[in-house]
C-alpha cells in the first residue's frame, strides 16, 4: 500500500466525503456485538472503565 501525504487544508476539503464513505460501510455491516464468551475478570474491567455492554458480550 503507498502512503500519501496531504496538507491540513485537503485533509478539512475530504473529510466530509470520507466521513459520509464510513458512515457508508458502518451501516452495511451492521451494529457490532460481541459473541465469544470473555472471562468474569475480564467483564468486569471492561465495565469499570465504561465499556458498552454490547462490546463485552458473554461471560463464561
Amino acid at each position: 500500500m503507498k502512503t500519501q501525504q496531504i496538507s491540513f487544508e485537503q485533509w478539512r476539503r475530504e473529510a466530509p466525503q470520507q466521513r459520509a464513505k464510513s458512515a457508508e460501510v458502518i451501516a452495511r455491516l451492521g451494529p457490532i456485538r460481541r459473541d465469544k464468551p470473555r472471562d468474569a475478570e475480564e467483564a468486569r474491567f471492561l465495565r469499570s472503565i465504561g465499556t458498552p455492554e454490547r462490546l463485552i458480550g458473554p461471560v463464561s
